[in-house]
């Protein structure tokens, strides 16, 4: 009888029998397309992905796993797919069927590339709405009948493709993002991203044809695979234990760094310690919670921890805690500099109509160039454009400026923990409001609305019910009024609360961080308080 021993999330260790026999090696399936074949490599026998996984695996687990290559090239998802006149649906295949004879522990997949050019038919109505989704479901529902524990893998973020490949261009693999996260939730699979690490080098590591990788994209890959076999799940999301959910109110705070930066930083004057010291004796009456995208754990807020936490988020919750007597949940994700594109995902930049045409035409050309902003054209706002790549090895700052980056670590794992959020706070526009030409120009205000309009998008999916409370830019000395004209727009358009504090005569002709966060607080609590 086998025994499966966890390593981790679900990293297997041996499986051993009783009576001191000979250990059976944990059966790990690669099933998927050309990339997991092989193809395009000289010597795939011993280059291809599965191979170099099977070399760390046996560094790690000498003689505990067993890793198979059940590729086979231009095999997709769909089963009602053709090539000429064979079907090309993988699930059709004698490698499908050779893995199932196998009956593998382990099943990674990374099919879905193939499916480009043929998965807007489920926009555009050639094809039923969540036919790829449910044709990958029972794809894996094989297995399953076959061994119910069998762990599933799945590239929920497919491999890049380079410049010049037909399709680079196409909203299609990032759009199948959402179904990828749908299949996993469904099978109980862990999601591998496979764009982070090749992005970077995608024009080297992508052969000719701009779409397999070489020797070394596979060292990649099987490295990436290892990582996420390998490493402990990361703790989900959750209210915390000790908090009644019936008694406390969530609200997540976003924004770049005027929703950044702590009372720590606003607390060098003896004016300015009195008023610290004010918000902190405030502060040690209320229960406040808050959950850092940067470390993804709760803290309990205490005069001596929130110097480093966000000065408006934290003042905002200490006076919706005195106006509720309840505990305030803070979901914070903001970083300075961010623009907006950061809190998209990949799927909503590049989303498409019924008639299959983009439904943010601007926010696809960001999209489609896959995170370069140092090299991205079609990125409006010069200021990121030139200061990502000035400032891209510091953590602090351009860590969080690609697209969806922001995204994909705060807004992601929020909308799955299934957190009831009851209102949102969102303080950003400064890098999106201007270009980096002196003095500042403005830029289209189509495209401003367009990333707004995508923004609250996302906020109205994670938190249908919320509250959106939008501070509008403060006065300064620079040209921000089409952005604010935008904001006020885009609210009105969406149902959310426009914060006008530039009307209120809030904010700092020469600085762009006001010092006093008092008086946003203020505003944007009564916004909430009605």
């Amino acid at each position: 009888m086998k025994k499966i021993v966890l390593m981790g999330l679900l990293a297997l260790a041996a499986l051993s029998s009783f009576g001191g026999a000979k250990a059976q090696k944990v059966k790990v399936a690669c099933i998927g397309d050309s990339i997991t074949y092989g193809m395009c490599l000289p010597n795939r026998e011993t280059e291809c992905y599965p191979v170099q996984l099977q070399q760390l695996l046996d560094e790690r687990f000498p003689g505990v796993y067993e890793v198979r290559n059940f590729g086979n090239s231009g095999r997709g998802i769909y089963l009602d797919s053709m090539r000429g006149n064979e079907k090309r649906g993988y699930r059709w295949m004698v490698e499908h069927k050779a893995a199932l004879e196998w009956r593998p522990d382990i099943v990674i997949c990374n099919l879905g590339i193939n499916d480009n050019g043929e998965y807007l038919k489920e926009y555009s109505g050639g094809r039923r709405r969540g036919q790829f989704t449910e044709d990958y479901c029972a794809l894996l529902g094989d297995y399953k009948k076959l061994n119910p524990d069998t762990k599933f893998f799945i590239w929920t973020k497919l491999a890049p493709l380079a410049k010049g490949q037909r399709f680079r261009e196409s909203p299609e693999p990032f759009l199948m993002q959402t179904d990828l996260e749908e299949v996993a939730r469904r099978m109980g699979a862990t999601g591998i991203d496979m764009q982070a690490p090749l992005m970077e080098q995608a024009e080297k590591i992508l052969a000719k044809d701009k779409i397999h990788p070489d020797a070394e994209g596979a060292r990649l890959i099987a490295e990436a695979t290892f990582k996420v076999l390998t490493s402990p799940a990361p703790a989900k999301l959750s209210v915390p234990a000790d908090v009644a959910q019936d008694n406390c109110e969530t609200w997540l705070c976003v924004g770049q760094s005027n929703m950044q930066k702590g009372w720590g930083e606003f607390n060098a004057t003896r004016e300015e310690k009195t008023r610290v010291q004010g918000e902190l004796a405030r502060l040690r009456k209320c229960d406040i919670r808050l959950w850092d995208v940067n470390g993804g754990t709760w803290t309990k807020l205490t005069p001596q921890n929130a110097l480093a936490k966000s000065a408006l988020g934290v003042s905002f919750a200490i006076r919706r805690a005195e106006t509720t007597g309840k505990t305030i949940l803070i979901l914070y994700v903001a970083a300075g500099g961010a623009p907006t594109e950061s809190f998209l995902g990949e799927d909503t930049m590049c989303a498409v109509g019924k008639d299959g045409k983009a439904v943010y035409p601007q926010l696809l050309k960001i999209a489609v160039n896959r995170h370069r902003l140092d090299e991205n054209a079609d990125f409006p706002c010069k200021w990121v454009a030139r200061e990502y790549p000035r400032r891209r090895g510091n953590r602090e700052e351009a860590y969080w400026w690609p697209v969806s980056k922001l995204y994909d670590a705060g807004l992601r794992p929020i909308k799955a923990s299934g957190i009831k959020v009851d209102g949102v706070l969102w303080y950003q526009g400064e890098s999106n409001a201007t270009t980096c030409v002196s003095p500042d120009e403005p830029t289209d205000a189509d495209y401003q609305r367009e990333t707004l309009r995508a923004v609250m998008g996302e906020f109205r999916m994670l938190a249908p019910e919320a509250k959106i409370l939008v501070m509008g830019l403060p006065k300064m000395n620079r040209p921000w009024e089409r952005y604010r004209e935008s904001q006020r727009t885009v609210c009105a358009e969406t149902g959310a609360v426009y914060i006008d504090t530039f009307a209120a005569g809030l904010g700092d002709m020469n600085d762009v961080h006001p010092r006093d966060k008092r008086p946003f607080a203020d505003l944007a609590a009564e916004a909430a308080a009605k």
